[in-house]
């Protein structure tokens, strides 16, 4: 539909682009702009909007995922000391299912946050952030990786989806792969240069 819309230059569900974390500085909470959209985040990927909610728009140090992570691999605090630990069993507390992020004790966090640090040092070591391609052969597209929105102009704009995996990106000051979120009218043009990094890097 969208390329019947738009002409064949137009946003595809869950494609990869390359992101400059140099211009990247806001985010969307994703249960916000899911409840306006009326559907979960990830069905955003692709989608055209033309009234761009500035209202949702909110900095980075109000994100407490990012905050924790920043603290701990760029600052040097354990994870208990940035607060990742009180924060995670916080909601697991409050979770209907009593599961947050596949966790439920204590020792489940704690694990996730190892798998976390293997993360992070594997992609430290490598100096970029893998595309779900090279996690995962058969994954269709970039479906599961950084979910990123295009605002008016095509600045990215951060979904909420994919807090490690980003504060990660932003660290390593690299381009990185991501899955294409909703897309503002006047972002489309720049969707190709986007794309053209997937193709210099031979992961598309």
């Amino acid at each position: 539909m969208n390329r019947l819309r738009y002409g064949p230059g137009a946003p595809r569900y869950a494609e990869r682009v390359w992101i400059d974390p140099r211009q990247c500085s806001q985010y969307i909470e994703a249960a916000d702009l899911a409840r306006r959209m009326g559907t979960g985040s990830r069905q955003l990927s692709g989608r055209v909007v033309r009234d761009w909610p500035e209202d949702l728009l909110q900095s980075f140090d109000s994100h407490p995922k990012l905050t924790y992570c920043w603290a701990h691999w760029r600052d040097g605090k354990t994870w208990e000391e940035a607060g990742a630990i009180d924060f995670m069993m916080s909601r697991i507390r409050v979770s209907p299912t009593g599961v947050t992020d596949k966790c439920r004790t204590r020792e489940d966090v704690i694990q996730r946050f190892d798998t976390l640090e293997q993360i992070w040092n594997a992609s430290r070591q490598q100096g970029y952030l893998a595309s779900q391609a090279q996690l995962e052969p058969d994954n269709f597209r970039e479906v599961g990786g950084v979910l990123m929105h295009l605002g008016p102009g095509g600045e990215p704009v951060f979904s909420g989806a994919g807090c490690h995996r980003f504060a990660i990106a932003m660290l390593l000051d690299s381009p990185f792969p991501a899955q294409l979120g909703c897309v503002h009218i006047s972002a489309i043009p720049v969707l190709q240069r986007l794309r053209s990094n997937s193709q210099q890097n031979g992961l598309l």
